[in-house]
This record gives structure tokens, sequence and C-alpha cells, in this order.
């Protein structure tokens, strides 16, 4: 669709499916603003809330609102951009962490494996549009949501501690990558944080997810 900007120039407007909620939530000024100015404000959005939010949960080890973030990203912004605020947010964050700077074989690790979050939220899109979601349970999104949460959040912690497996090993001068790995996947503090980082991501992607998608499109009219 062409229209006419205030100097009687003629510009492109956004199309219903290029405009995104988080992309025109900002104001009602947004859709007249270049499509990547508004795709990059939302991206630098999402990145200042999980980094925010993770600063403030510091003392509640695998409880936090990254991963759901990351997934909304991916869900209103796409996957490639998704997987961007998801780079972005570990380059911060595992450089300036409480509990010390993370090495870049492990930082490495972390970004490719958040990008799976993004990739949940993208795919979710797919099934489910934000016209379609209410916010209220138990609803189509919160199942939708929920095997989102559960199949990431597995993935995650399974790469990541996969990798611990091979440090570990690495460390101990041995080869039996296997006995190491199974070690670090079925320890009695591996499976504790696995409990907490699954169960709280459940409980964010069914119950806070679909307000924000919500909140969201409501802002955009």
């Amino acid at each position: 669709m062409t229209t006419l900007n205030s100097r009687g120039a003629a510009c492109c407007a956004p199309t219903a499916r290029q405009a995104t909620p988080w992309a025109i939530a900002a104001g009602k000024r947004a859709a007249s603003l270049p499509q990547w100015l508004t795709q990059a404000g939302a991206m630098a959005g999402f990145v200042a809330a999980i980094l925010l939010s993770n600063y403030a949960l510091q003392n509640f080890p695998n409880v936090k609102l990254f991963d759901m973030l990351v997934f909304l990203a991916g869900y209103s912004l796409g996957f490639r951009r998704g997987a961007a605020v998801a780079a972005a947010a570990w380059l911060v964050y595992g450089n300036f962490n409480p509990f010390g700077p993370s090495g870049m074989p492990l930082l490495l690790v972390l970004m490719a494996s958040e990008v799976g979050y993004a990739l949940a939220g993208a795919m979710a899109r797919r099934l489910l549009q934000p016209s379609r979601i209410t916010g209220l349970l138990p609803s189509k999104a919160s199942l939708v949501f929920a095997i989102a949460a559960l199949v990431s959040t597995l993935a995650y912690d399974f790469a990541t501690n996969v990798y611990t497996g091979l440090s570990w090993a690495a460390l101990a001068g041995s080869s039996e990558y296997a006995r190491w790995i199974g070690v670090s996947l079925f320890n009695p503090g591996a499976l504790h944080f696995m409990a907490a980082h699954l169960s709280s991501n459940l409980v964010f992607f069914v119950s806070l997810a679909p307000i924000a998608i919500v909140a969201a499109r409501r802002l955009s009219k």
C-alpha cells in the first residue's frame, strides 16, 4: 500500500503481515517509522528486558524470564531477529554476569542453545496467530506454549550439560566422554537445576507469554 508522508512524498506503509504487535506497540506513531527502525527498537527492548530481569532474579538460579522473552521475540519478530536477541543478550550477560564472565566456548554454546527458544517462538507463530490468543487459561495457546517450553528447555539443558560433561572430561584428562556426559546430565545438582529451569519456564510460558501477546496487540490498536 502506498501513502503520502507529511511532505507529500510517496512512501510504502508496512503491510499487516509485516507489522507485528511488538513492532508497533511503542506507540501509534510507530507505523509511520521505517520498518527496520521499529524492528530494531523492538529487538533492543527485548534485550533490555532480558538483562533487567536477569539481574533482578540473580538470586534465583535457573529461574529467569530470559527464555520466555527470547521465545516472544521469535514469535513476534521472526526467527532471525529472535536469534539476534538471544545472541545479543547473552553477549552482554555472559560477559557481565554476577557470577563471573563466561569463557568464549561456553558463551557460544549458550548463545546457540538459547536460539532454540527463538525457533520455538517462530514455529508457535505458524500454529497460532496473535488474534487467536486470549490470555485465558486453559486454552490452545497455553497448550502450544507449554509444549514449546518443554521441548526447548529440555534441548537447552541437554546441550549445555553435554558441554559441561565434555569440559569435565578434558579437565580430568579422560577420554571417557560418555561417562562424563552422563555424570553432568544425571548428577543430583544437575537434576535439581533442570527441574527448577523446566518448571519455571512452563509457568512463565503458559501464564505470562499469552498475556504479553494480548497486551502488545491491544497497545498496537
